[in-house]
């Protein structure tokens, strides 16, 4: 076996020793959710959970003690253990979907909505969406899921909300070359000493906010499955809903408060700790970002409003105010069909899933720090070509003055991911080109890329179970590549074939 291990390089070795702490994650969270098997008295639920945690579990830990190395890790390998770590967590939590279908006992009253997790394309997908924390759902009536996988797919979405690097390094090994692992998820900014200390903190706000969600949605009348269903996916900004009609089942009042959960989960984990330390709420507008995604918020939902008006001849503020919210801060919850809607509408959701909440929040999408700097970089380049030689420009970002050749630096960053973006966006579209039904217009197939590339969940009815496995499998990999912000995934293809040249 030693001879066997040696034979694998030290990169590959601590990239496998890696992957196997990060699958002890699933299998830790179907033990947990073997007790809402009980509860509700699914007993054919357990059968599956276990399965899936003792798979998940032996391969970890014969990953981490077959390569026991300790050697100094690099960036790259961070992103690879994060690109095929997500994938191989997704496989294995779609065991429950599958696994549930199959052994659920089957009667003329067996809805259909389980019958068609059978077909492992849908549960994989529904598995996807889950730890990529997206939304896109093949559940044809959410209602009619057992309790068991109503809970499975919360707590999915509720567990990549908060980021399974930062569950690892805060509970599971906080031992590992932990700013890499950070940086790898996309994170930046550390609001403790240290990154693990950081990610600490990062889980505690995070479960305060979760319970604080629950008790609002449980005071204004929301039952208590539902609210904590719907306060594990609104702050995590998933958007999984265990009502057909998603948060339109409920009243005004109860939707404005799912409004209020999801700007909270879009708002960044550093400005949450200032706010809960220092307890000024002029923190939540110091920052160039957050006072972006406070104008975008008011100026986009009052656009949309008129943009419905000019279709419909009718004002429709709720559905309009809350959908471009939920696409804004990527949560995905709706309070309306989409499909209807005028391409003007939909154009203007694609634009806010594309957009984004605060960068270091749970949301998905470009970030809006990232926006912000494209945008602070063309004005820049806007003011060489037209101010006066000697008048000097103040390199400004984020309250922090740079030196010209950093703030540029952030400002190709920023803008190679915009491009990075909007060619996976483009690959997506064509692809779903060929395999959306043919009632669906090209306004319909761009929110729906736009949804799943920037972990949304709204859709205007293409994410179907029938949708023909090519479909599935882009809009899984448009999933993926969005969740880890395209650059681990596009490493992940790229290593290869740079080895094969040499």
């Amino acid at each position: 076996m030693k001879f066997k291990r040696r034979s694998f390089s030290l990169p590959v070795r601590l990239i496998l020793h890696d992957l196997g702490i990060f699958l002890h994650v699933p299998g830790v969270m179907a033990l947990c959710s073997v007790p809402v098997s009980l509860w509700f008295g699914e007993y054919y639920a357990i059968a599956p959970f276990l399965t899936m945690a003792a798979a998940a579990i032996i391969l970890g830990q014969l990953l981490y003690h077959l390569f026991p190395e300790t050697g100094e890790s690099r960036l790259r390998h961070a992103m690879l253990v994060a690109a095929i770590g997500w994938g191989m967590i997704s496989l294995f939590g779609a065991i429950p979907f599958w696994g549930i279908a199959i052994l659920l006992p089957v009667s003329p009253n067996t809805p259909q909505t389980m019958l068609e997790f059978q077909n492992p394309w849908n549960a994989i997908f529904e598995a996807f969406s889950g730890f990529t924390s997206t939304g896109l759902s093949v559940a044809i009536n959410a209602s009619e899921l057992p309790r068991s996988l109503q809970w499975w797919r919360s707590f999915t979405e509720w567990i990549d909300g908060v980021g399974i690097t930062v569950l690892v390094l805060a509970v599971l090994e906080p031992g590992m070359d932990a700013y890499h692992l950070y940086s790898a998820e996309g994170r930046e900014k550390k609001i403790a000493p240290t990154v693990t200390d950081t990610v600490q903190k990062i889980l505690w706000i995070y479960a305060l906010y979760t319970v604080l969600s629950i008790v609002l949605l449980v005071v204004l009348g929301m039952p208590l499955w539902d609210s904590i269903n719907h306060a594990l996916t609104g702050i995590a900004t998933g958007g999984f809903s265990i009502q057909d009609e998603s948060i339109g089942t409920y009243n005004p009042v109860i939707q404005l408060a799912v409004v209020l959960i999801m700007i909270t989960g879009a708002i960044s984990f550093p400005i949450h700790h200032q706010l809960l330390t220092q307890r000024h709420w002029s923190i939540l507008w110091t920052d160039a970002q957050h006072r972006t995604l406070w104008l975008v918020l008011g100026i986009g939902a009052l656009v949309l409003v008129g943009e419905n008006f000019w279709f419909s001849g009718t004002f429709v503020w709720i559905d309009s105010l809350f959908q471009w919210v939920s696409a804004l801060t990527t949560c995905g919850f709706e309070t309306t069909e989409l499909q209807p809607w005028g391409s003007g509408a939909k154009f203007l959701l694609s634009v806010a899933m594309i957009f984004g909440g605060a960068a270091g929040s749970t949301a998905g999408g470009l970030k809006l720090k990232r926006v912000v700097t494209i945008y602070r970089g063309i004005l820049w380049h806007f003011q060489q070509l037209f101010l006066q030689p000697r008048k000097l420009i103040k390199y400004k970002l984020t309250n922090e003055v740079l030196t010209a050749a950093k703030a540029y630096r952030q400002f190709y960053a920023a803008a190679t991911l915009a491009a990075l973006w909007i060619v996976s966006l483009a690959i997506g579209i064509f692809a779903l080109l060929h395999f959306a039904p043919p009632k669906y217009t090209l306004s319909d197939i761009i929110l729906e890329a736009a949804s799943a590339l920037g972990n949304v969940g709204l859709s205007t009815g293409i994410t179907d179970p029938n949708l023909p496995w090519g479909g599935k499998f882009t809009l899984i990999l448009l999933m993926w590549v969005g969740r880890l912000e395209i650059v681990p995934v596009l490493l992940l293809f790229v290593l290869p074939l740079g080895a094969s040249k040499r």
